[in-house]
């Protein structure tokens, strides 16, 4: 990911470079850096030194990505630093380990991250690949300081960037180039009060876990990570991973550091027990020292139609009018996260593989029209022969926001909203085309695009309107089993785009409608722009409601761009009278 801080009345101390930052400031800093690796990225992490007792508690690390715009450049994320850990690297510091879920971190150029206090104060501003300026967030004008090392595609994982040297202040140390990770841990070649340092002959133990130990709202799609008290190499089998319904899970991880990233690399299903291990023997420090014992994790996936975090998610709609609920819910949805459709790291492959997994092979995607099994990535459209799948724009770009980035140059959020795109048989895709989602009247005047029997629906043919999807040149419809959730998609986005600016990247944003009225439903790039047919939507919404495998969909998309489809949570919600309401002069939030 990307980003960058804001401007102070003072300069910031940092790679090295003497600065006029407040005393108090001076001995919090950013010690070590990882954001890229060979292949996907994995063990992101920001740890933070405080080496005169400062307590971190209130402080946060801000994400900028500066890459399309780096004199404007805009957050992305923030996140708690945790509490310190003591450690003796020649003199007592306290050591506070940030992490990511794999490809958290923008892998730059120009990127950058803000290391804030409690009260609002930037204490430290750096970028890597190239100096932004902050164009939002609490570094708003602020110039980075730029390190004079980065890490590459090719840097093998387990490895970060590390300050080193001898000394108490950023200013003491210098970055030196990528080598092997130690978060949580002294840095190679660093002491703290100039004494040098010593032999340790304590046996590693784990400081942290996520989810921790009784955990019951562990996202279906997040990573998991342990966090131990030195830098420590792990063998194979170090962690184990089991679900009551998911089974083993495969894990994903870097050999070697004291913080893991540990992704999964499928969707975990809502709401079942699992139990992560950490095998002692698997797991040793540089003296050859292991943990006393093994430890085990017990934790429950969140529920799916909770709605969010402690059910509140949706505790500020407000439902006294279908203008207040329509206004209300926009407010409670907007502003997500956005990724590339294409290239990066993270985009909209990653997301929807995951979404649209097949639940009985983690390595196949389950497509939405011709319900076929295809091998992920090799069954990409564009990478072998025969029948392949690509995504679907449920609501059709054509109808409102055809580019893959918007005003800004960032992710344009509709084109890559996850709710709305789905995987598709590439053919099936093709006849759907930008059509409105209407029911045909009878065989004779559609032609017939089958389903495969899988998962026990689909399949069969010649029988109207059977297990088919059905299209002619006024409209498509979508095979029983599937069309609820192609309604609730489309219904989605008509709340979610209401025109206006993302409250955070300021990146302009459609005004999406729908409509019952197929003169309005033409290709634009303009807003309003509309989409149809809302009586059909409605009706498929009723007919087909919500499963376990939508619900869990929507938890997959709500790991990664922290927002919801409302009326997978609460199907009552969705009514004629909300679609075709007005946006109140005062849009009144619960408190």
């Amino acid at each position: 990911m990307r980003a960058r801080l804001r401007r102070l009345p003072h300069v910031l101390l940092l790679c090295g470079l003497s600065a006029t930052a407040p005393a108090a400031f001076a001995e919090v800093f950013i010690n070590e850096l990882h954001y890229d690796n060979a292949g996907a990225d994995v063990g992101e992490a920001v740890e933070i030194v405080a080496t005169a007792g400062e307590n971190l508690s209130g402080y946060r690390v801000w994400l900028y990505n500066g890459s399309n715009a780096p004199n404007a450049a805009t957050t992305y994320g923030n996140v708690a630093v945790p509490a310190a850990q003591t450690r003796n690297c020649g003199a007592s510091v306290g050591m506070a380990t940030v992490t990511w879920p794999r490809d958290g971190l923008q892998n730059g150029p120009n990127d950058g991250i803000a290391l804030v206090d409690g009260a609002g104060n930037v204490v430290q501003f750096i970028s890597y690949e190239g100096t932004i300026v902050a164009g939002n967030g609490p570094a708003a004008g602020l110039t980075s300081q730029n390190l004079p090392v980065s890490e590459s595609a090719t840097a093998p994982v387990g490895t970060s960037l590390q300050l080193t040297g001898n000394g108490s202040t950023a200013a003491d140390f210098v970055w030196a180039p990528s080598s092997t990770q130690t978060f949580g841990a002294c840095n190679a070649g660093q002491t703290f009060g100039g004494s040098g340092g010593g032999s340790d002959t304590t046996a590693p133990s784990i400081t942290a876990t996520s989810p921790a130990s009784g955990a019951s709202d562990f996202p279906a799609a997040g990573d998991l990570s342990v966090s131990f008290s030195e830098a420590v190499t792990l063998a194979n089998g170090a962690f184990a991973l089991q679900c009551a319904t998911s089974g083993a899970v495969t894990l994903d991880h870097a050999s070697t550091g004291s913080t893991f990233a540990i992704g999964t690399g499928t969707a975990l299903h809502a709401g079942e027990a699992c139990t992560l291990t950490v095998n002692a023997t698997a797991v040793s420090d540089a003296a050859g020292l292991s943990p006393a014992a093994n430890a085990v994790i017990a934790f429950n996936v969140a529920s799916s139609g909770g709605g969010g975090d402690s059910g509140d998610y949706y505790a500020r709609v407000n439902t006294s009018s279908p203008g207040q609920l329509r206004c209300s819910l926009h407010a409670t949805i907007r502003g997500h996260t956005s990724y590339p459709y294409s290239g990066g790291t993270t985009n909209t492959w990653t997301i929807l593989e995951i979404a649209d997994e097949d639940p009985t092979d983690s390595g196949k995607i389950l497509d939405v029209y011709r319900n076929r099994s295809y091998a992920k990535g090799s069954g990409r459209a564009g990478t072998g022969s025969g029948l392949t799948y690509n995504r679907e724009h449920t609501w059709p770009k054509s109808l409102g926001f055809p580019s893959t980035s918007g005003d800004k140059g960032l992710p344009n959020a509709p084109h890559t909203d996850a709710h709305m795109l789905s995987l598709s048989d590439t053919d099936h895709n093709s006849a759907r085309g930008n059509k409105p989602l209407a029911d045909c009247t009878a065989s004779a005047n559609c032609s017939e695009r089958a389903t495969e029997a899988n998962q026990g629906v689909g399949g069969g043919t010649g029988l109207f309107p059977g297990n088919s999807n059905w299209t002619n040149t006024s409209g498509f419809q979508v095979w029983g089993h599937r069309k609820g959730d192609i309604a609730r998609a489309v219904l989605y986005m008509a709340i979610r785009y209401e025109g206006g600016a993302h409250p955070t990247t300021r990146q302009g944003e459609p005004d999406l409608e729908l409509t019952d009225d197929r003169s309005r439903i033409v290709s634009t790039s303009a807003s309003p722009a509309y989409m149809g047919l809302l009586s059909t939507l409605l009706a498929w919404h009723q007919a087909d409601p919500p499963d376990a495998r939508e619900r869990e969909r929507n938890e997959v998309v709500y790991s990664f761009q922290g927002n919801r489809n409302p009326f997978i949570d609460q199907p009552q919600w969705a009514t004629r009278a909300l679609f075709e309401s007005t946006t109140p002069a005062s849009c009144q939030l619960l408190n």
